[in-house]
């Protein structure tokens, strides 16, 4: 299927639209006789060549993501304009609407790479075109993931959005130290900063990249977003530390509005205000919260959990596991995260597969080659580590011990400091010998060059999907790996368990990741580390203690039967 023939939810006729909505949703009397007969007596529309006017269809193909016909009419239209002209008129009012559609939940992210790639071919085939000094620049942006951190699928969508919406954009890589920034400031004479970041321990490197920006006496606009950052942090916190303005997006669409209003003359006064108005607000909000707040309270004794029997594993022995075969790991995948969350699917992704969503089929179909090219041509990599260790509370603290009995680590939890006050901690026994499994997996060597490779050759939908994929990869690694260690530990999850189940963490016992709300400490993954040597196969740390490659996953496994997930402070 050539999915650049589809045509675009939004360009159906709003009759048509609701015909086929009421066959897929079976609403009304007969909608099978309504659909047929409308479509039997239906003529087929002239062809865009003969219905629109040039520009329009310009403009439309980038609106639809389609290059069918592009160099044909760019060609025609250097006829009667300059390459530039034709870049800032036509074919950006086709990006504007492609904004335009996705804020107004019309388009999906897979849909604005689909854009993106339509408008970078019709740039590369204009540029040759152009004058040496022109340039189609709506301004300079230095994107960056910042010191420590790894996380860069965010940062490169970005990129992309930026890049074909006439903005020149420097992209400095990840865990990019602050010094690195000023030095860029000087190279490039950006006219923005774009930080970008996942995890809490980045939004703090945020705020000391910001006050070694305001040292350096930088203060040009300061763009910031990642999943732990939140418009009050980013108002409190980072824009209080920066003598520029700071300016919270909380998606790459957000961004690029943000960007052309900033940098357009009619909208940039405007926008400034209202920054300033919103992070004045929310810091005097932040600050009444702290002088108000209420005397902390004698903390209740925490509950004591029942003590259960230890299931004991088949050994305390380190095993590695290489080139696990992809085909094991796809059944684990969670498509509401792949499809959702890093592809744009907006609803439940399992109904709108069942209805047949043509959105919904479209980005499966995308996928689906993606993952056959994975397994065909070794695109992905599984590999991984675990190990089972005696363990033994104390208070809040966990030792474990290896086969001789000799101590080789401690974990110390957070305790909740109210409800039920429960520490990781209270699920291991304190009165004799327990056990704990540690584990590391990764499915992303090689990922980021070759995603690289396809983003500088403009296939952008590939490179996003093939970097979403990856770190679902390696979340479904996790997902069957601890089934395993279940079923090895001697308690199995039931036959009739659907990995559906599996994936909502209806089984015994939990796992959990450093730097997550019941152990938040990233530090301990130094510890981990050192007992799993997953170096070895190509897995490491940063010196923010963030797993490099990203799509990477690192778990604590506990089985106590009361064992739940929960936040501790």
């Amino acid at each position: 299927m050539n999915t650049e023939r589809l045509e675009r939810y939004p360009s159906i006729p709003e009759a048509e639209r609701r015909l086929a909505e009421d066959l897929i949703y079976w609403r009304g009397g007969d909608p099978v006789a309504a659909f047929a007969a409308y479509f039997r007596e239906r003529k087929k529309a002239p062809p865009p060549a003969t219905a629109l006017s040039l520009d329009e269809r310009l403009s439309r193909y980038i609106v639809e993501g389609s290059r069918d016909g592009l160099i044909d009419d760019l060609n025609a239209k250097l006829r009667e304009a300059a390459p530039l002209a034709i870049i800032n008129g036509p074919l950006m009012r086709g990006m504007d609407e492609v904004g335009r559609l996705f804020n107004d939940n019309q388009l999906i992210v897979a849909e604005v790479l689909q854009s993106a790639e339509a408008m970078k071919t019709a740039v590369a085939h204009l540029e040759p075109f152009m004058e040496k000094a022109e340039s189609a620049t709506r301004g300079t942006i230095v994107l960056a993931t910042v010191k420590g951190d790894v996380h860069d699928i965010g940062k490169n969508l970005v990129e992309i959005i930026l890049s074909n919406n006439g903005y020149r954009v420097i992209n400095l890589g990840i865990k990019v130290p602050p010094e690195e920034l000023i030095a860029a400031y000087h190279t490039h004479k950006p006219d923005a900063f774009g930080l970008s970041g996942l995890l809490v321990k980045s939004a703090q490197q945020m705020v000391v990249t910001a006050q070694d920006l305001r040292v350096a006496a930088i203060e040009i606009p300061l763009f910031v977003g990642g999943a732990a950052l939140t418009k009050k942090f980013a108002a409190t916190r980072i824009a209080a530390e920066y003598g520029g303005l700071t300016l919270y997006a909380k998606d790459a669409m957000e961004g690029l509005d943000l960007a052309n209003q900033l940098f357009s003359a009619p909208t940039r006064e405007a926008l400034v205000a209202r920054i300033r108005r919103e992070q004045t607000a929310l810091a005097a909000t932040a600050s009444a919260i702290r002088e108000t707040a209420p005397a902390t309270p004698e903390l209740a004794p925490p509950r004591r959990l029942e003590r259960v029997m230890v299931p004991a594993p088949p050994d305390l022995e380190r095993h590695v596991l290489r080139d696990v075969p992809l085909i094991h790991l796809y059944p684990y995948l969670n498509l509401q995260m792949l499809y959702g969350k890093h592809l744009g699917i907006r609803g439940l992704v399992e109904r709108l597969l069942e209805a047949g969503d043509p959105k919904v089929l479209e980005v499966h179909e995308i996928v689906e080659e993606l993952k056959r090219d994975a397994v065909g041509r070794g695109l992905l990599h599984a590999h991984g580590a675990y190990r089972w260790y005696r363990a033994r509370a104390a208070g809040d603290t966990v030792a474990l011990f290896d086969a001789s009995g000799r101590e080789a680590a401690t974990f110390e939890f957070p305790r909740q400091k109210d409800g039920e006050r429960l520490c990781l901690a209270d699920y291991v026994r304190d009165d004799a010998d327990d056990y704990m499994a540690l584990f590391a997996v990764t499915c992303g060597a090689g990922v980021r060059e070759l995603a690289s490779a396809w983003k500088d050759r403009g296939e952008y939908v590939r490179s996003h999907a093939l970097q979403a994929l990856a770190i679902e990869c390696a979340e479904a690694f996790a997902e069957m790996l601890h089934s395993r260690l279940r079923t090895l530990w001697g308690f199995p999850d039931p036959p009739e368990l659907p990995i559906s189940e599996k994936l909502k963490a209806h089984y015994q016992g939990i796992r959990v990741s450093f730097g997550y709300p019941a152990c938040p400490n990233l530090a301990d993954q130094a510890t981990l580390f050192r007992l799993l040597e997953p170096e070895t196969f190509g897995l490491s740390l940063t010196e923010g203690f963030m797993m490099d490659p990203e799509a990477s996953v690192s778990a604590l496994v506990f089985h106590h039967s009361a064992a739940k997930y929960f936040k501790a402070d």
